[in-house]
């Protein structure tokens, strides 16, 4: 698990730090913090990509909150020598207990991840 730091530029140009993930890391996160995730892939192709949602309540005859039925999938598979960015608008319904935002990667070989924010 990768506890990834978070960045967030000015009119002071910075250099995004990107780091490897792995198959569950998190980021802690403000309550109505906004935050841009952007992914970047190298040689290999990824498995599932994934932001954890904590608190959105099932509808009936579904799963429970907490259980993944409303994670938010950032990509079913990410290719080689792609990106992806995803806009977090509120943290506060990804968040868990201890004020982070799980993430949930499926073969991250080549995959790194900068996290921009709070905003």
């Amino acid at each position: 698990m990768t506890d990834f730091n978070q960045q967030r530029p000015t009119l002071v140009s910075t250099e995004p730090v990107y780091t490897q993930c792995t198959a569950t890391d998190r980021f802690a996160a403000a309550q109505t913090g906004s935050y841009m995730l952007h992914y970047k892939n190298g040689a290999t192709v990824s498995g599932s990509l994934k932001v954890v949602d904590q608190t959105t309540q099932a509808p009936e005859a579904a799963a429970g909150a907490g259980s993944g039925w409303a994670n938010v999938e950032v990509s079913a598979a990410l290719g080689a020598n792609k990106e992806r960015t995803l806009w977090i608008g509120n943290a506060g319904r990804f968040r868990d207990a201890n004020g982070y935002v799980n993430l949930t990667h499926a073969i991250p070989t080549t995959v790194t991840l900068a996290v921009f924010g709070p905003y």
